[in-house]
């Protein structure tokens, strides 16, 4: 989640902004959650949630997130890489290459915080027409090896739309199996009650009674990841 919301548009929904962290912040603590995407969008926002989180009592753990069209917001980046408080979700600029994102993560890394997760959420091109962008999930294991960051998958950004295939499986679940089969460390998603009321994204968010049969996908990719690392060790093993 956000509270803090860059939008392309002036006009459109902005966020609630520091109002909505307090019961954001409590409900998760409620529920045993982590709030794992709190994108901000300048550095005084990191105070805004220290000063909620203190006065909440800390009910839960925050990981902040740089959204795409911050990637190369280099003053932010420095800003954010001085504290190590907070874990970041760095998510890659849709409109440059690998290394420039990359080296977006290495501004956070030289300041100090090393606690860095890295988003692939797509790239904006009219080649990714019918998705929202075109999927960059096969490069889960470039991150990987030219890094030692985690790195998470953003299917709901990439796909943009619940539409399904002729097999009755809807092309986030799709994404999603290829970043995971890939190797992906994370994968963050939308879901929400009803999409059709939703303030942001909700042409691309799941239901919530999907989130079971979602949950059992995943698990099928995971294990065919897992069964390919073995493979490919036994490969090794024969060579």
């Amino acid at each position: 989640m956000g509270a803090y919301k860059p939008r392309t548009s002036p006009y459109a929904f902005q966020g609630h902004g520091q109002a909505c962290l307090p019961y954001v912040f409590e409900l998760a603590g409620k529920y045993g959650m982590r709030v794992i995407a709190m994108e901000i969008l300048h550095e005084s926002h990191m105070d805004e949630i220290r000063e909620v989180l203190e006065k909440t009592g800390h009910p839960t753990g925050v990981m902040l997130q740089i959204g795409t069209r911050n990637t190369q917001n280099f003053e932010l980046l420095k800003a954010v890489g001085r504290q190590t408080e907070f874990p970041v979700l760095l998510k890659r600029g849709f409109g440059i290459t690998l290394e420039e994102s990359l080296n977006a993560a290495e501004y956070l890394a030289s300041e100090g915080n090393t606690k860095v997760v890295f988003g692939l959420r797509g790239m904006k091109t009219n080649l990714g027409d019918p998705h929202r962008n075109f999927v960059d999930f096969a490069q889960v294991p470039t991150v990987k090896r030219l890094t030692r960051m985690p790195v998470c998958i953003d299917p709901s950004h990439s796909v943009g739309s619940r539409d399904a295939g002729p097999d009755g499986i809807p092309d986030v679940f799709h994404a999603t199996a290829e970043g995971v089969v890939a190797g992906a460390n994370m994968v963050l998603v939308d879901f929400h009650p009803d999409p059709a009321t939703a303030l942001v994204d909700g042409p691309q968010a799941l239901l919530l009674k999907e989130l079971p049969w979602f949950l059992e996908d995943v698990r099928l990719a995971r294990e065919t990841y897992e069964e390919r690392v073995l493979l490919a060790a036994a490969q090794g093993v024969a060579e």
